[in-house]
């Protein structure tokens, strides 16, 4: 199975990591008053939509997968 994978998971925590640092700044920029930089908030709605993209699509393969295994036995 693909989620089982340690560099799968490795990836993921990787990214999820990847995608709070960008929150954070977004968020620090936000409080401290400076200017809201577009960018910077496009770059996390991307990184956080990719992140639930995948565990979602993970999780439908999974689902299939342990169908396809019941089926069988």
């Amino acid at each position: 199975m693909v989620e089982a994978d340690d560099t799968m998971r490795a990836g993921r925590n990787a990214f999820l990591v990847l995608v709070l640092a960008l929150l954070g700044a977004w968020a620090g920029r936000l409080l401290i008053g400076s200017e809201n930089d577009p960018v910077l908030f496009g770059l996390w709605a991307l990184g956080a939509a990719a992140f639930y993209a995948s565990k979602y699509y993970y999780r439908q393969e999974r689902a299939s997968h342990d169908r396809e295994a019941d089926e069988s036995d």
